[in-house]
């Protein structure tokens, strides 16, 4: 007899039965003030400075600060909890931000180093969120379904959290974005550092505790894998925002941008009703190929907002499902033990991506025009389709 097909709702039914359903709220707002902080810091610098270089340097030392603190922080939780870890976290990170105001009204020439102590201490839930579900999932089909909760919420947060943030910035000021991300990340990620769940990653006693098994070298993989998803958003995000300059509608690049989480919302919540047949190699090699499609398409359509609407909205489609599939591969690699330090350094990867795909993208596209900029985007394919037979699909 064959089993009955598994519906959406069942599968993901289980999941506040897992964790509890104040966890899935808690850890979903609990990741907006990483999506929040680079532009609420890019517009207040800019603001204040008068100068759009200058909040562009700032935004970028945090993001540097991001990338280099959050593998810290995740490697600190490993060992010590991540209760603790993350309150203390939280309380750095509020002093970084009242640096960074003082260094603003200072006028003098520490801000990028203040913007970089802010970024050094954004707490970074998802990773954390993450290594939970790889101690409270009891087998892959709990912790795949675990990973597109994540995967979607995850969209949903890089989709209202720069809302938010131009929302506050109109209404109010740059100043009070910024202070909103503080207040997110006091209330929030303080109530998902206390949730119950963190009892799974508390620490035995001194005397107890095993030392951790060290990260193997396959995890290269992975983290390569999410520098190249990094550079897919960078840059598609750069691109985009020089074909709406291109056609004398600036405003518009964002709203085009925002399709492709459309796309990827659907087939990431959906992930969870393919076949155990269709490994996870397969569908990286899939996912790969279809980013290459998709960076091909708006290229093609750089000309048109319409077209290029239409294109962005396709290589979303497979966005959710590639950082699902990585993430899931990584998962495999470590002992839960050290599973906040891996996802910390997927998240480092993504960030990292990031700031190279808008760096090259935007040079590409004011130097040849939008559609170069797109050939980021299928470099970052190339490498991901390149790294699909390398990714270790058990331990």
């Amino acid at each position: 007899m064959t089993s009955p097909p598994v519906s959406l709702r069942s599968r993901y039914s289980r999941l506040p039965e897992i964790a509890g359903r104040t966890y899935l709220a808690t850890t979903a707002l609990g990741r907006l003030p990483v999506a929040m902080a680079p532009l609420a810091i890019l517009a207040l610098v800019t603001s204040t400075s008068g100068s759009v270089a200058v909040g562009g340097i700032a935004s970028a030392c945090s993001a540097l600060g991001e990338a280099l603190g959050v593998p810290v922080v995740g490697a600190l939780a490993d060992r010590r909890g991540q209760r603790a870890v993350l309150l203390s976290v939280v309380a750095l990170h509020l002093l970084a931000l009242g640096g960074l105001f003082a260094a603003l009204a200072s006028g003098g020439p520490w801000t990028p180093l203040a913007a970089a102590g802010v970024g050094l201490t954004l707490p970074s839930v998802s990773g954390f969120s993450r290594a939970r579900w790889l101690r409270m999932t009891a087998d892959g089909d709990e912790r795949s379904t675990a990973f597109a909760f994540e995967g979607t919420v995850d969209e949903a947060a890089f989709i209202l959290g720069p809302a938010l943030v131009g929302i506050i910035g109109v209404l109010i000021s740059p100043t009070a974005a910024l202070l909103a991300t503080a207040g997110l990340s006091a209330v929030f990620v303080s109530a998902f550092a206390c949730h119950r769940s963190h009892r799974i990653t508390a620490p035995v006693g001194r005397a107890g505790r095993p030392r951790p098994a060290r990260v193997p070298g396959v995890v290269l993989v992975p983290v390569l894998a999410m520098l190249a998803m990094g550079a897919v958003f960078g840059a598609t995000q750069t691109g985009v925002t020089a074909a709406a300059e291109a056609v004398g509608s600036p405003s518009t690049g964002s709203l085009v941008y925002a399709l492709s989480a459309i796309g990827s919302t659907a087939t990431t919540v959906c992930l969870v009703l393919l076949p155990r047949t269709f490994g996870l190699r397969a569908r990286w090699t899939v996912c790969g190929a279809g980013l290459l499609l998709g960076a091909g398409l708006m290229a093609l359509a750089a000309d048109s907002l319409g077209a290029l609407s239409l294109a962005v909205l396709v290589m979303g489609v497979f966005v959710g499902p590639t950082l699902v599939t990585v993430n899931t591969i990584a998962a495999t690699l470590v002992d839960a033990e050290r599973g906040a330090f891996l996802m910390a350094l997927l998240s480092s990867g993504v960030v990292l991506g990031i700031a190279t795909g808008a760096a090259l993208g935007g040079a590409l596209a004011e130097g040849f025009g939008p559609a170069w900029g797109f050939t980021v985007v299928a470099a970052a394919a190339v490498l991901l389709l390149v790294l699909a037979p390398l990714a270790p699909t058990r331990r």
